[in-house]
């Protein structure tokens, strides 16, 4: 019997009141990185003088305390053993920190190697010490003997759950045969290693390494050989050997190895590979022989068959030689192949490496009769590549026995895999003895989880436990029971089968009963067979909930299509009713000049919006495609909220809705992007609300400009919010999924294609912006978009002549008033107002009598008691004419408009109010100027004498541009086609053309084949510019028309302000 001693770990220390809080911490930090043992601390002087030890150390190495002492004297030098203890030295051991091994000497004079756990600290009283556990470890003193005896070293990785290693640790052992001391100069990182592997083994080494620890199967082992760098410089031959250790999932946990260097070894072999290559080519069988220069192209022949003299014969360098050589002999499909293997350049450089001989196989005709040969290149000597033998074997007997023994060796292969599928079929069988009751189970593989043998009944019992079927109305017990057997079993050649799984349903078995014994025509013996098919069940119900789902998705998709073509005419009918309904307002005033034009601006926005909705459609297959883009144009914020409260206005009035529109904090009106999609975010937001608002409610539009910390871009956030009927929070997850509508009686007779949510999100995403959705039922929606836009450059020059000039506002509402005002100070005027309209006539009254005239009235139409109408009567009857007044409102002003002037108002001004609008209206009366019609601007510039050619093959489009262009005074010529522009412009004089318009879709030459074809001429006819106008009008088009050579383009419908720019740049 074995006595076990008992102890405490105390520490002995020479000067005890030294160490402190610091010192147990850095002593208990390595013990626990070092796996719980001993410690020892000291000083950083000459000798490294031992503070304390503790008493397990003492104990595992032999010592008393006064003894250690005396044998180290005292100096941590005198306790490590070997020759390679350097780390010790002075200028090294104190940057030396963590893991590290070495050997120390036992009290009776043995030297066993530990592992060793280093930290650095300080005492009591503030001197640095240093801290160290030491781990005597018996598995590791054997392993360091085995591999001190076969001269390899030992290293591991750890690995985290994902395969990524992240701990490294190379032995002593390691580090001293690559000519390294110590964790200094070699650190435990993979990159110490990994930096030092041949640039041609290191992809190979490193993918073999990741390769076997992502390998859950073990399937993949890490044995490689391969060169790496010494200490010297010098490379050397290594060979590593591991074994990965996993966790219960699969993943590597660490991969430890061995490291062994094989250099000598390796080259030995390389030259015994080299001599024996010299003895086989020196064979019966060589057809011939030679020695080649290849630097001189020349060569020498020792032994030539007969058959192949006369290309010897014809040759005077090596490369007629091979030429002659490939085209009389060499079969047609091996021909490049000869030639390029021959290839001087090809052979020099292989030489120059490892290899010492090349060879290749190919069929010649030699003597009228198909043979295999052997190339064979060898180095002629070992350290020069100019030089080569070339040997040519005959190997046709070789080829067609080996032929023969691949074949037997094919079909042997395809019967041992049969019997190994046979095999793997089956996993575990019993033969059942149901008349005695009794059974003997058979293991072929996996856990052994039932008995070896005995009664029937128990192992009914066994199977019940762990398994049950697959049909519920068939219980185990039922199916296992001898009755049952006996039932599906009546004749010899019977096979009775069902299918069963484990209660967790992880494991699918198929379970095969085969008579052996009968006894009055009953089996009273039978074999149990248990296959495993959990692999092809798993796949089998994957593949049916795949189909399911596939099924359920497609008839989701075309019942979502089906609803989006019968609610497409929703989202059109928006701007559509807004063309009628203003075509028939303007029919009816056709002799009101201005309220025609004003229809017909209205119309042109409302026609925009419909191109831009169409667009919309086609920008869905775009964002599924991933091909969506964004152009940039310079556009206003107020044109933008002009061209919203339009398009949406009909919408409105059909369900007496209140529209407010709100501006907060606008510093930066004029921005670039893309106006047309921006505008589209916020129709199909705005028409949401509408749709599900029930009638005469209350819908709320509000911008606000936020800060940000970009010079260059401005932050808005647009607020949609209304009284509506909300959404549900499961419909606000999938509310923003093309096609998408909420399942509800409340929207099932509201038309809708299911598209604008899916376009508004995408469009939000690509402008890196975000959107906020906020609602519950019966409770309304609040929708938050935050976009960033590029800043146009600034126009505060313009608002200078503004400065200083006197404004009353007159609004019942304080808030509108005090927010006008705010406006104004921004620009420089100074702004007073009033709430009433009596106030303002009282107000401006007073100033006049002092001289001190306002130069604008800013009056709010819906006032009480006295309206802005009725304020400007007062005003011009009290006053006279010298005061512009300009008169403020949310509403349609054509219903007042004669009314409103008659009384004396100037001008009119659309809530909400930008500082742009008013700063642009107070201007028109500061300089008299009034805004351009889409005539005054192609009209202000006269290009009589200019001539365009108009490239259009669709005759009312070439009627409408040609109308729009001679405003200008030009003279325009048509040409229907690509290859009649292209033919007008090669017989014209040189300068007959100063600008050509081009289509892109035409007949027989399109516009991009026009323009390379034009571009391709000579001379002043080549330089023609072009610009491309066309209804191709997304980002990429327009690049394609640069890329095609083209100066300019401009999209259908024209933009003619964007028009009279293109005019006015190239003629």
């Amino acid at each position: 019997m074995s006595c076990i001693r008992n102890y405490e770990d105390k520490i002995y220390s020479s000067n005890m009141t030294a160490l402190g809080d610091n010192v147990f911490e850095a002593l208990q930090k390595t013990i626990v990185n070092n796996g719980g043992v001993g410690t020892i601390t000291g000083y950083f002087d000459s000798e490294l003088t031992i503070l304390s030890v503790s008493e397990l150390l003492l104990y595992n190495i032999g010592y008393t305390y006064e003894s250690f002492m005396k044998q180290t004297k005292g100096s941590l030098k005198n306790l490590f053993y070997g020759e390679d203890v350097s780390f010790l030295d002075e200028e090294r051991f104190p940057f030396i920190k963590g893991r590290g091994e070495g050997q120390i000497l036992t009290a009776d004079g043995s030297p066993i190697n530990v592992y060793l756990y280093k930290e650095n600290t300080t005492d009591k009283n503030g001197r640095e010490i240093w801290a160290m556990s030491v781990q005597v470890n018996w598995e590791y003193e054997n392993l360091t003997l085995i591999n001190g005896a076969i001269c390899s070293g030992h290293w591991y990785f750890d690995c985290d759950e994902n395969g990524k290693i992240v701990d490294v640790s190379w032995s002593h052992a390691f580090r001293r045969m690559l000519g390294y001391n110590d964790i200094l100069d070699f650190p435990n990182k993979l990159d110490s290693w990994s930096e030092l592997l041949h640039p041609q083994d290191k992809e190979r080494v490193m993918n073999q390494l990741y390769s076997a620890i992502a390998d859950k199967t073990n399937q993949i082992k890490y044995n490689v050989e391969y060169r790496l760098r010494m200490k010297d410089n010098r490379y050397q031959w290594f060979r590593a050997s591991a074994e990965v250790i996993r966790r219960v999932d699969g993943t590597a946990n660490r991969i430890a190895g061995i490291f062994v260097n094989i250099d000598a070894e390796k080259k030995r072999i390389m030259q015994e590979q080299k001599l024996a290559a010299f003895h086989r080519a020196f064979t019966k069988s060589n057809l011939c022989e030679y020695y080649v220069n290849l630097e001189k192209n020349s060569f020498e022949t020792f032994k030539v068959e007969a058959s192949l003299m006369t290309a010897f014969e014809k040759s005077h360098t090596w490369d007629e030689f091979i030429s002659h050589f490939v085209e009389y002999y060499v079969i047609d499909e091996n021909k490049k192949t000869v030639t390029d293997f021959y290839n001087r350049s090809y052979i020099a450089e292989k030489l120059k490496g490892l290899e010492t001989e090349l060879s290749l196989e190919c069929r010649i005709i030699l003597n009228g009769k198909e043979r295999w040969v052997r190339n064979v290149i060898m180095r002629g000597e070992i350290e020069d590549s100019e030089y080569a033998m070339i040997f040519l074997r005959d190997i046709t007997e070789a080829k067609e026995e080996n032929i023969k023994l691949q074949k037997m060796a094919s079909d042997n292969a395809n019967k041992e895999q049969l019997i190994q599928s046979m095999v793997r079929l089956v996993d575990r069988f019993a033969v059942c003895d149901l008349k005695n009751d009794r059974y003997r189970f058979y293991n072929l593989k996996g856990q052994m989880i039932y008995k070896p043998l005995g009664r029937y009944s128990e192992f009914q019992e066994q199977l019940l436990v762990n398994y049950k079927t697959m049909k519920p109305l068939e219980p185990m017990d039922m199916l296992l029971s001898p009755e049952n057997i006996c039932k599906n079993l009546t004749g010899e050649n019977d096979i009775y089968k069902f299918e069963y799984c484990s209660q967790n349903e992880d494991v699918y078995k198929i379970a095969s009963f085969i008579p052996l014994e009968w006894e009055a025509e009953k089996p009273v013996k039978v074999l149990w067979v248990s296959m495993d098919v959990s692999q092809e069940k798993k796949a089998e119900i994957e593949s049916h909930k795949a189909l399911k789902d596939a099924y359920k998705a497609a008839e989701n998709a075309s019942r979502a299509k089906s609803e989006f073509l019968s609610n497409m005419s929703h989202d059109i009918r928006t701007p559509m009713n807004a063309i009628v309904g203003l075509t028939a307002i303007a029919g009816a005033n056709i002799d009101n000049k201005a309220r025609v034009m004003e229809c017909l601006c209205k119309i042109t926005k409302s026609s925009r919006h419909l191109l831009g909705l169409i667009n919309g459609v086609l920008d869905m297959a775009r964002i599924e495609s991933g091909r969506m883009s964004l152009s940039e144009e310079d556009f206003s914020l107020p044109e933008l909220v002009d061209n919203l409260v339009t398009l949406t206005k009909p919408s409105i009035d059909e369900h007496k809705h209140a529209l407010e529109v709100h501006v907060r904090h606008i510093e930066h009106e004029a921005v670039c992007g893309d106006s047309l999609k921006i505008q589209q975010l916020f129709v199909n937001l705005l028409s949401n609300a509408i749709k599900y608002t029930p009638d005469g409610g209350n819908i709320t539009f509000s911008i606000e400009e936020k800060p940000n910390g970009f010079s260059e871009l401005g932050c808005y956030e647009f607020i949609i919010e209304d009284n509506g009927i909300g959404m549900s929070p499961e419909f606000q997850k999938i509310m923003f999924e093309p096609f998408s509508r909420a399942d509800d009686q409340r929207t099932t007779r509201i038309q809708g294609t299911g598209l604008g949510m899916a376009i508004t999100r995408n469009i939000v995403n690509l402008m890196n912006g975000s959107i906020k959705v906020d609602s519950a039922l019966n409770r309304g929606t609040k929708i938050t978009v935050t976009i960033f836009l590029k800043l146009q450059e600034s126009e505060k020059e313009q608002e200078k002549e503004l400065v200083d000039l006197p404004v009353l506002v007159v609004d019942d509402d304080k808030t509108c008033c005090e927010s006008t005002v705010a406006t104004l100070s921004e620009i420089g005027i100074a702004g007073e107002w009033v709430l009433s309209g009596k106030e303002a006539v009282r107000r401006c009254y007073e100033h006049h009598e002092k001289k001190e005239d306002y130069f604008a009235i800013i009056l709010d139409w819906k006032m009480p008691e006295m309206d802005g109408i009725e304020t400007a009567r007062q005003i011009r009857k009290r006053i006279g004419s010298d005061i512009t007044i300009i008169l403020l409102s949310s509403f349609e002003f054509s219903e007042i408009e004669s009314e409103a002037k008659a009384a004396g108002v100037d001008a009119f001004i659309a809530k909400p109010l930008f500082r742009s609008r008013l700063t642009a209206t107070l201007r028109r009366f500061v300089s008299e100027k009034k805004e351009k019609t889409a005539r005054d601007y192609l009209e202000s510039t006269d290009y009589s004498g200019k001539r365009i050619l108009l490239v259009e093959d669709n005759e009312l489009n070439r009627e409408i541009a040609s109308e729009i262009l001679q405003m200008t005074g030009v003279e325009v010529e048509y040409a229907e086609n690509g290859k009649i522009a292209v033919e007008k412009v090669l017989n014209a004089p040189a300068n007959r053309y100063d600008l050509a318009f081009m289509d892109i879709q035409m007949p027989v030459m399109n516009g991009y084949e026009a323009t390379a074809a034009i571009r391709g001429l000579s001379g002043e006819r080549g330089q023609l510019p072009i610009v491309a106008m066309t209804a191709n009008a997304f980002a990429e088009d327009v690049q394609m028309a640069k890329n095609a050579g083209m100066n300019g383009h401009i999209a259908k419908p024209l933009d003619v302000k964007k028009l009279s720019e293109i005019l006015k740049k190239w003629l």
